[in-house]
């Protein structure tokens, strides 16, 4: 992933969570213009940093990296709740996602 896709997927990810740049840089301990840096493909983040950004929204560095996935944040949180449920549940839940997903095309 290069500095271009590497800012478009933070952008992306952070704007799915209604985060800002100056939000977001200042949790993570830096200073309010860091995250704005690496959008405007000036910096990277250090590993340390990128864990802690990762940490900030919520995903994981898997769910960085899988350009697939949007609205990965909401994917965490609901999965857990899948984890409970028997069979007959996930089949149901399964269908009317299908049907969602079939009905929005």
């Amino acid at each position: 992933m290069n500095k271009t896709e590497f800012a478009k997927r933070l952008s992306e990810i952070m704007e799915e969570n209604n985060r800002t740049a100056r939000d977001v840089s200042l949790n993570i301990g830096q200073n309010s213009g860091y995250i704005n840096s690496i959008l405007n493909e000036k910096a990277y983040p250090s590993m340390d940093v990128f864990f802690k950004i990762c940490e900030e929204l919520s995903i994981t560095p898997v769910d960085f990296f899988d350009t697939k996935t949007r609205y990965p944040e909401m994917m965490n949180r609901i999965i857990p709740y899948l984890q409970k449920l028997d069979h007959q549940q996930l089949d149901t839940i399964t269908k009317v996602t299908i049907a969602i997903v079939e009905n929005n095309k």
